[in-house]
């Protein structure tokens, strides 16, 4: 974490045995990677608190103190066995088990008043909460005689190496529980944790000393204003915490958190002030770019007029423009991003515009090729589509137009990054959906212009970003808001999109799902229909085969999934766009820039299995054209989780995308958002900072960062130097 690794194995700290059981399951091979398994909660030792939730069949982990003991006999199976038991409280919850065998062990240790570790498992039984194949180890007793452990939980005591040992790491102020994982348990780690913190010893503050000299960055403080500490004394007090508790520790770690993401970024701003780009002074009246405007079928809204002006004048630089546009779903950035390429055309550069699929490719072709022929001056600009899928002949066509300069604007996928495509004079790149490119796409694209000289770049979302996520994932970005929405021609506005979440448990209203879909489609209006799979039950396939012999057999229902050969999807968009298609059955290949102005239904089944935003995305393609839009979300179950039907009740309920980025944000796990393994590359992610809590870290993290990179670069690259080009691309894009 930020310059400090102790790669020392982690058989230095406690037996060779041990050690190799956590490198293979929870994958602790080092003391960093012991050491930074940081605790999810606590309790305070002597004072149980309440719990997690709890459900029944699941291990269950308490602090609880015991309430009441019985000694029975029962005379059932084999003869009369003694047994106890057991009552005991945590928090405001009682639970029961019943202990055999060693019941002297267990007289002693079980006694009323103590408080104890206890592990088991959670059933139900007469509505009261009880424990199966209990293990417990004493954490608080009246006397150190009464100190025992049993089962599992024996391994503190045995990892400790004696019992008084394991009495003084459960009897601190406050007792660390940590993450479930594989191959460990709470009790071990309290164990090992105290071996390898006495192994490890202090390690070295990275951070310059506020007594460095008098540009030195001020040393960080908390929320409250006290100096956060130093980072030796947090990495100890994450696992031992003092009196006073966990959350200064916590508070120090997350910063390095932050501070770690936000030198990344402020490394690359610096990096950027270093490089030249191409000044692109605005045209003139008259120029290419009016021409165009003034033909448009409709009338540049206030954001759209605001949003250029802003980019115009980044453009018009020799710093290299690093621009984030974001947009509502329908806000009109296809026609500010033309509008971006036009200034560059007529300054004598060629575009880049590159979409996530190939389907989106060809369709931003259409649009801009539609809406550059509706003057005169913009038909004579060059558009040529490059996509990994092309034929031979098509691609060697494609390829001579970019490198002779033919085509001014060259919208494609990925296949325009590879580096087979050479670029006559590239002068600006534009990439949509920020979330599907990271780092290393995006250098390739400035790599592919000459040395001395950078593209200006703009990426645009359609996917509303909170405050600190922005200033988390995309610091090397400048912030462009593109708010409203465009009027249609004649100045009308658009009359928005209504959804409904449908209650599975009313037939009818599932009934009236298809009806709905019905009547618009015998209005002459198309409709998709959004299903979370391919194959299976519920997936695309089976939903328009049912579909075309049941509720939709008298319209014409297509196909669109992300298997299907380039062409054939391009052929399906192509005839849906065309009204050939009355109703679309699709994955969510149609979650982005899809344009259908005439459709204006969006059933979207199994919406539990999207997240917010991206069904905020999905109904985002209904309701473009002159009539209204409807959205309605069909869950998979009729017993979904509450926190579940909430989620959609709340895209229901607003259509405010910025509003639905935070509650996504509250809801998805920091791995989500920062960046969890998903394909088994070690890639730093935090385990710490909230985006939705700690913005006030982050903030502070973003201007130590900036500081820093000013006080001493060289230090600041140090602190990130283990952060590799792939781990960057990873953090960036998540």
């Amino acid at each position: 974490m930020l310059g400090w690794l102790d790669a020392r194995p982690l058989s230095l700290a406690i037996t060779p045995d041990r050690a190799r059981k956590l490198a293979d399951k929870p994958k602790l091979k080092t003391l960093t990677d012991a050491v930074m398994f940081f605790p999810n909660r606590y309790v305070r030792a002597s004072f149980p608190d309440a719990q997690d939730l709890m459900f029944e069949g699941e291990m269950f982990t308490c602090i609880a103190r015991v309430e009441k003991v019985e000694e029975r006999s029962n005379t059932s199976g084999r003869g009369a066995r003694r047994y106890m038991r057991v009552q005991i409280v945590t928090g405001s919850t009682r639970l029961s088990f019943a202990m055999f065998g060693n019941v002297h062990l267990h007289r002693t240790c079980l006694q009323p008043g103590n408080v104890l570790m206890f592990y088991g498992k959670l059933a139900l039984f007469r509505q009261q909460w009880e424990l199966k194949n209990v293990s417990y180890v004493s954490v608080f007793v009246k006397d150190e005689s009464q100190f025992g452990a049993f089962g599992p939980l024996k391994t503190v005591v045995d990892i400790a190496g004696s019992d008084r040992k394991a009495m003084e790491i459960l009897n601190r102020p406050w007792l660390p529980f940590y993450p479930r994982r594989v191959g460990t348990t709470t009790a071990e780690m309290l164990g090992v944790m105290e071996h390898v913190l006495s192994s490890m010893g202090d390690p070295t503050e990275m951070l310059p000393s506020p007594r460095a000299g008098r540009d030195a960055p001020a040393w960080p403080v908390d929320q409250y204003g006290a100096p956060l500490l130093d980072f030796a004394t947090a990495l100890r007090q994450i696992h031992q915490p003092p009196v006073e508790g966990p959350e200064p520790a916590r508070a120090r770690l997350k910063f390095n958190e932050a501070l770690e993401l936000q030198l990344v970024m402020a490394l690359r701003r610096a990096d950027a002030t270093q490089r030249s780009s191409m000044p692109m002074a605005l045209g003139a009246e008259g120029s290419l770019r009016q021409a165009v405007v003034d033909s448009l079928p409709f009338e540049l809204s206030e954001g759209q007029i605001d949003a250029s002006a802003e980019i115009s004048a980044a453009l018009d630089s020799t710093t290299p423009a690093s621009l984030l546009l974001q947009g509502e779903v329908g806000s009109g950035k296809t026609v500010v991003a033309l509008l971006a390429m036009l200034q560059a055309i007529e300054a004598g550069y060629q575009c880049a515009f590159v979409a996530p699929t190939e389907v989106l490719a060809v369709q931003h072709a259409r649009t801009l090729v539609e809406l550059l022929g509706r003057s005169t001056a913009g038909s004579a600009v060059g558009v040529t589509v490059l996509t990994g899928s092309q034929k031979t002949a098509d691609r060697k066509a494609a390829l001579l137009d970019v490198v002779s300069g033919q085509a001014s604007i060259v919208v494609g996928t990925h296949a325009v990054i590879q580096e087979t495509v050479e670029f006559f004079n590239l002068g600006l790149v534009i990439v949509d959906e920020q979330h599907r490119f990271g780092v290393r796409q995006r250098d390739k694209l400035r790599d592919n212009s000459p040395v001395d000289r950078t593209p200006h770049m703009m990426v645009m979302t359609a996917t509303p970003i909170p405050r600190t996520v922005a200033m988390t994932m995309f610091g090397d970005l400048t912030p462009v808001r593109l708010p409203g929405l465009p009027k249609r021609a004649g100045g009308t506005a658009r009359q928005g999109v209504s959804t409904t979440v449908v209650a599975l448990e009313k037939p009818h209203w599932v009934a009236r799902v298809w009806q709905r879909c019905r009547e618009e489609l015998a209005a002459g209006r198309q409709a998709f229909i959004v299903t979370p799979r391919i194959e299976g039950f519920g997936g695309v396939l089976q939903t328009v085969e049912w579909l075309s012999q049941t509720e939709l057999h008298d319209y014409r229902v297509g196909v669109l999934h992300g298997k299907m050969p380039a062409e054939e999807k391009d052929e399906v968009m192509s005839a849906f766009a065309a009204g050939e298609i009355d109703a679309l059955v699709a994955t969510t290949i149609v979650e982005v820039g899809v344009d259908i102005p005439n459709a204006t239904m969006m059933i979207i089944l199994g919406a539990d299995a999207f997240g917010v935003s991206q069904l905020h995305q999905l109904r985002g393609r209904v309701g473009r054209g002159e009539h209204g839009g409807v959205c309605l979300l069909l869950p998979s179950d009729q017993s979904l989780p509450p926190a579940t039907m909430e989620r959609l009740h709340a895209v229901a309920s607003t259509t405010d995308g910025f509003e639905l980025a935070e509650l996504d944000l509250k809801q998805r796990t920091e791995g989500d958002v920062l960046g969890a393994d998903q394909s088994g590359s070690r890639v730093r992610r935090s385990t710490l900072l909230d985006l939705t809590e700690d913005e006030f870290l982050i903030n502070q993290a973003r201007e130590y960062a900036e500081a820093l990179v000013r006080y001493d670069e060289p230090l600041a690259r140090a602190l990130v130097v283990d952060i590799e080009v792939e781990e960057q691309d990873y953090i960036e894009r998540h």
